[in-house]
């Protein structure tokens, strides 16, 4: 049956890409594969129908996934390491654990503000832990295998060579 529903080219496309980049959101479906938005929106709630997708809403962005591949941790984590600054912060935390907000704000030059709403996300989906070292807290991943695996299993979803050097990096130290 899953043969008949992937016959049609666009939206065998569409299930490859979600297959290949999950977690990944409706526009960015619609840029990579340069296919109009109302064909992509068509077939992608075609596919959920179909049981052969599942989506995820995540804040303004819904995302989407191969049923059955992934557990909801993984869902959840692959959600926030598709938002550029929190997958960032993500790789500089396995890199280097017990990074000051300070030191983060500068690594990244972003705001205070910022960097304190992407920290609270971090926080909040339990990826990442804090602890004050004097009047300053230091923050690091919480489970490193489990950040550092999923980047790089699925590294070439992200087009961001930071991420293939990250994999390279990490790989390199952690044989």
């Amino acid at each position: 049956m899953a043969k008949d529903i992937l016959e049609l080219d666009s939206r065998r496309k569409i299930y490859e890409q979600v297959r290949a980049v999950p977690g990944i959101h409706f526009r960015e479906i619609s840029r990579r594969l340069k296919i109009p938005t109302g064909v992509i929106e068509y077939h992608l709630k075609y596919l959920e129908t179909h049981e052969l997708i599942v989506s995820r809403r995540e804040g303004r962005y819904k995302r989407f996934f191969i049923l059955g591949e992934l557990g909801s941790r993984d869902k959840e984590l692959l959600a926030l390491l598709r938002q550029e600054m929190p997958r960032r912060i993500l790789m500089h935390l396995l890199l280097h654990p017990k990074t000051s907000h300070k030191r983060l704000r500068k690594e990244f030059h972003i705001s205070a503000s910022t960097l304190s709403f992407h920290i609270s996300k971090l926080l909040d989906s339990e990826l990442v832990l804090h602890s004050r070292k004097g009047r300053k807290f230091q923050y690091k991943v919480k489970d490193e295998e489990l950040v550092a695996k999923v980047l790089i299993r699925f590294k070439e979803g992200f087009i961001d060579e930071v991420v293939d050097e990250f994999a390279k990096t990490w790989l390199e130290i952690h044989p």
